[in-house]
């Protein structure tokens, strides 16, 4: 309903507010899986079968239409998201992601680079060796899982590069730790990926079996060590 969102955007912008707009979860690469089926589609890009080719760019095609909406609208920022890693690694290899991947991402953010905003990207799984190509392509905002990618890696890797919107674990720590377990996790992640410039950020999914206890847990840490980077704490 792009006359509602217009008019929702525009409410926003009158208010003072940040806007954002986005397209769907699995834009891309999971598109194409869900279209060819997973193990179909990554025979195709093993294989250079050239109706991927033709696959993929009507897809680029199809999200271009609703990113030059939310362009024109002027939105500071696009939030784009897929799942592209496993537990251990990528789903596919950096080469494989940079022949099939890569140029829709750059065709689909340069629009938004092109007026100056912010582009976010979500992935769940280990994304590490991608991080190369979010950057290639304009990404600005990256959100991995905190665990999964590794904390030094992350702080090695991305601070600085990326402004870090941390999903915080949802595997082991938050469901499973106890207070004071969680608290360690939230203080280490700020401690190692904060910065007295910002460029950190925080999303917590909460799933079963995670008990009330632990959500507060979360919500005390961060409330605890939100200022750590300009409370004197930080250094």
């Amino acid at each position: 309903d792009w006359d509602r969102i217009r008019a929702d955007v525009a409410k926003a912008k009158a208010a003072g507010a940040l806007t954002s707009g986005g397209v769907p979860h699995g834009f891309l690469f999971m598109r194409l899986t869900y279209l060819r089926g997973f193990e179909n589609a990554l025979l195709d890009m093993a294989t250079g079968e050239p109706r991927m080719r033709t696959l993929v760019d009507m897809i680029v095609d199809h999200n271009m239409q609703i990113v030059r909406q939310y362009v024109d609208m002027g939105v500071d920022l696009m939030e784009f998201g897929e799942d592209l890693g496993t537990q251990t690694s990528s789903i596919i290899s950096p080469r494989t992601f940079r022949e099939w991947i890569t140029p829709g991402y750059e065709k689909l953010i340069a629009p938004c680079a092109e007026k100056d905003m912010l582009v976010a990207l979500h992935s769940d799984g280990y994304i590490m060796d991608l991080m190369d190509e979010f950057r290639f392509a304009g990404v600005n905002i990256i959100n991995p899982q905190d665990l999964c990618n590794g904390i030094d890696n992350l702080a090695r890797e991305v601070k600085g590069q990326f402004c870090i919107r941390l999903d915080i674990d949802r595997q082991t720590v938050v469901p499973f730790g106890t207070r004071a377990e969680i608290r360690e996790l939230i203080e280490e992640e700020v401690r190692k990926l904060g910065s007295p410039q910002g460029g950190l950020e925080f999303i917590c999914g909460i799933y079963p079996p995670t008990p009330a206890e632990n959500v507060d847990a979360v919500l005390e840490a961060i409330k605890e060590f939100r200022t750590y980077w300009w409370d004197g704490r930080g250094g």
